[in-house]
């Protein structure tokens, strides 16, 4: 490999851009000077980032602060629209919801950190609010979800290792697995058994089934979970009646993405 390989080229005014499109959304809003100590700029640079992305429609400012725009919404829309997972699973996980009365999401992965794609409840779902506003969490991670377990899982070992490597096993709750030896041995057991298990480990007194859909060429496309209370998700219905009803959710997504089905 050539140094230039090792090495591409970038330009560094469109990272700062982006570095600030970042600090903006983790802020939910943020003035000039909290931004330029937040990404390490100059103020002035950081003028004239936010000017030119105020020009462009990226950005809007109200009252000294500034925010992403609604410019994003349509990105996002596109993004989304065009998924594999999200064309072939989103009638598939409103049946679920309106089944089981539960939370139900489709999860993707993108640089290492778990996308949520679609979300689902049915007349019992708890937390709801909770779920609407994670969406804003620039930073979830893999290892504590039931669908972050099952895409983990079917990830190649040397991705799954830079994963962890780069973002480490945080804790969420005293449950959350925390040491990667203990992870790998999940995972492992996630693959034999074809389902993820979340047992209070992102959310207290909720747990989760993930199950992976995978495509034809075995790459993982995505996942799908259900979510509940714990008071309803145990026993059978934790370790294999809803295990068993998201299992054939996937296998459905996987069919529907395979014969480019698309029930929206």
């Amino acid at each position: 490999m050539s140094e230039k390989d090792r090495n591409p080229r970038r330009i560094r005014s469109v990272q700062h851009s982006c570095a600030l499109l970042r600090a903006v959304q983790q802020h939910d809003g943020a003035t000039v000077s909290e931004l330029a100590e937040d990404v390490s700029l100059s103020m002035g640079a950081v003028h004239t980032h936010l000017a030119t992305l105020h020009e462009e429609g990226l950005i809007v400012k109200e009252n000294h602060k500034y925010r992403l725009s609604e410019q994003f919404i349509i990105y996002g829309d596109y993004a989304r629209n065009n998924s594999d997972l999200f064309r072939a699973g989103k009638a598939v996980a409103d049946k679920l919801a309106e089944e089981t009365g539960e939370s139900i999401h489709l999860i993707g992965e993108h640089e290492g950190l778990e996308v949520i794609f679609y979300e689902s409840f049915g007349e019992k779902a708890a937390g709801t609010a909770f779920y609407i506003q994670n969406r804003q969490n620039p930073e979830l991670h893999l290892h504590y979800s039931a669908a972050g377990k099952a895409i983990l899982a079917h990830l190649p070992e040397s991705r799954c290792e830079e994963i962890i490597q780069r973002y480490g096993l945080v804790r969420r709750t005293e449950h959350t697995i925390t040491d990667e030896q203990t992870l790998l041995e999940e995972l492992a057991l996630i693959r034999e058994r074809g389902f993820a298990q979340n047992d209070e480990e992102a959310i207290k007194g909720v747990r989760a089934i993930g199950v992976p859909v995978i495509g034809k060429d075995q790459a993982v496309i995505g996942a799908i979970s259900l979510s509940a209370p714990t008071t309803r998700l145990q026993g059978d219905d934790f370790n294999d009646t809803m295990a068993h009803r998201v299992m054939q959710a996937a296998n459905v997504i996987k069919i529907n993405v395979e014969t480019k089905t698309s029930p929206l």
